[in-house]
């Protein structure tokens, strides 16, 4: 399993080696496809809104060089800024931040984790987020996250097995 200890690219790679981090919402999933397509999948950022229509209206991507920002607007009409800070293809895993002008009142920081791990014909998918705050928001946003990772999980995997595999050409 690799470990975030910095979302911050330099900073991750002057890192001799990761601390063990502390997260405070965890949601894993297995899905029942390889690694290369559940990662094609998650790190193409317009694809969540594939898997979340009924939580996600829509998605934007602003740029394509680290780091640079994600915007989702929900279905109840709120939206949410994200900053994109690695996007690790040879590990398959990827961490953003929720944007300050994003982050609840009470709140310091939110980063969000998420990796996928190679079980023979299946991908485990995990969404870890560290939420750093007073006591009662971070509270509230990690009952909010739990949820917001419940959905991405359970879409992702209906997803995947309701789709039709494509046919061998010979």
């Amino acid at each position: 399993m690799i470990v975030i200890a910095s979302v911050k690219p330099a900073q991750a790679q002057e890192m001799g080696t990761a601390q063990k981090a502390q997260w405070d919402v965890t949601k894993e999933a297995t899905v029942k496809a390889d690694q290369e397509t559940v990662w094609e999948l998650i790190s193409n950022l317009k694809h969540i809104g594939l898997y979340t229509k009924d939580f996600i209206k829509s998605v934007e991507v602003k740029g394509t060089s680290l780091p640079f920002d994600r915007i989702l607007t929900f279905t109840d009409g709120t939206t949410r800024s994200e900053q994109i800070e690695q996007m690790e293809r040879q590990h398959k895993f990827m961490s953003y931040k929720i944007s300050a002008q994003s982050l609840p009142k009470g709140l310091k920081d939110v980063t969000i984790g998420v990796f996928t791990k190679a079980k023979g014909e299946s991908t485990e998918l995990s969404w870890l987020a560290m939420v750093e705050g007073e006591k009662d928001a971070k509270k509230a946003f990690m009952a909010q996250l739990t949820v917001e990772f419940e959905k991405y999980a359970s879409g992702i995997t209906n997803l995947i097995n309701n789709s039709v595999p494509a046919a061998k050409m010979n």
